[in-house]
């Protein structure tokens, strides 16, 4: 007899697979075996977002997710993958940026929100992104510095 936690495994690597019909038998008993789980309510609404027609009920429970654990930034990836399912591209634009605040570093956020033609904010919001001060300034910050800090924690952390 599988555990809900292995059916949630199952899930996850069908997910990756894109195989969402799988994914969702996985979650479903993942769900039923611990409906009080939240990563299994999260992922579980997510499928029932993707393959059934029953998007509003994938809402609900991603939504329930977030309010157990807002803490996760995997949950708004979830919700905001359902709001783009059911067509609410703000909606989904804004639970993604909220799951940016929570964890900067979450690909992906990063990578729906690139799909949707999404990009940060210039560096200097006045002047036009094509700009070259402001390009060159926004290379600089954006990637350069964060690169050679990133370095040097590393270095750091194996002294």
């Amino acid at each position: 007899m599988d555990t809900a936690e292995e059916h949630f495994k199952n899930g996850l690597s069908f997910l990756a697979k894109d195989n969402i019909p799988d994914a969702f038998e996985a979650f479903r008993k993942a769900y039923e075996s611990n409906s009080n789980t939240a990563r299994y309510i999260s992922y579980y609404g997510l499928c029932i977002a993707l393959y059934t027609e029953d998007i509003e009920t994938g809402l609900e429970l991603c939504t329930r997710a977030i309010r157990t654990e807002f803490f996760r930034s995997e949950y708004y990836l979830n919700l905001g993958k359902a709001f783009v399912k059911a067509g609410k591209k703000q909606s989904a634009i804004n639970t993604f940026r909220k799951g940016l605040r929570i964890d900067k570093k979450n690909e992906g956020i990063k990578k729906e929100l690139e799909k949707m033609g999404i990009r940060a904010k210039p560096i200097i919001p006045f002047m036009a992104r094509s700009n070259p001060i402001n390009k060159y300034i926004g290379i600089l910050f954006r990637r350069i510095i964060p690169n050679i800090l990133g370095r040097k924690k590393r270095e750091e952390s194996e002294l």
